[in-house]
């Protein structure tokens, strides 16, 4: 018995030498939410605060939620892996949910990384057309700015209200993933990941083609249909209002019209009220091994 408890006792030290980021504060009741001060910034209040509005944030779009509060001198490739292998071993693999690396290292330049998993990657989107993940590593960049003096709480807090804002944004219309690790595509029906290794909505793609195909050819066939109109009825002489003018009966005299000789001004003013235009967007997000997301410096 003595050698079983002296064996777990240096497997507990070993993990607290290897891993700072687990010695600091770390509370998982919910077993869907985890968050590493090894930074070791916050105080018991505020690590409950942060702690409590991931909580909410999890329960509200059914994500696991791990946010790591990074404190060691890591270069990207670094960061980026410590949060797609932790998500990885607290969790079941593409399992849904994020984890969210704030590099507090105190100085410039920082680099934050959010790694998706599961239908988190679908909610939280990298692709170019439309990279949620960019827009909310943006969105918190005034808690994070300057770097040694970051407002840790308003970040934490910050990402949890972005998580759930894009949540009821819902899924973009017609969005798939590519892992090019697994060269699989991953898309969304009824809430279940569909996996293909072939591109999905290809029918909607060809829909789409063979449209626009079906455009430019009406256009080609009007434009077309016109000019032979055109040539068929076209007048040998062109026509001006003497044509129609008796010489002999019509006596002309000068009249001089000065509305004819006023100069007008025109000034372009703008329909533009400001606003911006929605839609739709289609494809095609990327993963690498299950894992979307993406990283921003600041």
């Amino acid at each position: 018995m003595k050698k079983y408890i002296t064996f777990i006792t240096s497997m507990l030290l070993f993990m607290i030498c290897i891993c700072p980021a687990m010695s600091m504060h770390v509370k998982a009741i919910s077993e869907s939410v985890y968050l590493y001060d090894e930074s070791g910034k916050l105080t018991e209040d505020e690590y409950q605060f942060c702690y409590e509005v991931l909580e909410n944030a999890s329960d509200y779009t059914g994500m696991n939620i791990i946010v790591i509060l990074g404190y060691q001198d890591c270069t990207e490739a670094t960061i980026k892996s410590i949060a797609n292998t932790t998500y990885d071993s607290l969790f079941a693999k593409k399992s849904d949910g994020l984890c969210y690396y704030i590099d507090l290292k105190g100085y410039s330049s920082a680099y934050d990384y959010i790694s998706t998993s599961g239908l988190a990657q679908f909610y939280y989107t990298n692709a170019k057309s439309n990279n949620r993940i960019d827009k909310i590593t943006t969105a918190l960049d005034k808690y994070l700015i300057p770097a040694g003096s970051e407002d840790i709480t308003g970040a934490v807090n910050g990402f949890a209200e972005q998580l759930q804002y894009y949540y009821d944004m819902g899924i973009p219309e017609h969005y798939y993933v590519y892992d090019d690790s697994y060269h699989e595509y991953y898309h969304v029906e009824n809430n279940v990941i569909i996996t293909t290794k072939n591109k999905p909505y290809l029918a909607w793609d060809n829909a789409f083609l063979s449209g626009m195909i079906g455009l430019i050819l009406g256009i080609m066939i009007a434009v077309i249909t016109y000019l032979v109109v055109k040539s068929h009825y076209k007048f040998q002489h062109a026509l001006t209002p003497t044509n129609y003018v008796n010489k002999k009966t019509v006596i002309y005299r000068q009249q001089y019209d000065r509305f004819v000789h006023t100069r007008t001004n025109k000034t372009h003013i703008s329909s533009n009220s400001g606003g911006h235009g929605g839609g739709g967007h289609h494809g095609g997000g990327h993963s690498s091994g299950g894992h979307g997301g993406g990283g921003h410096h600041r």
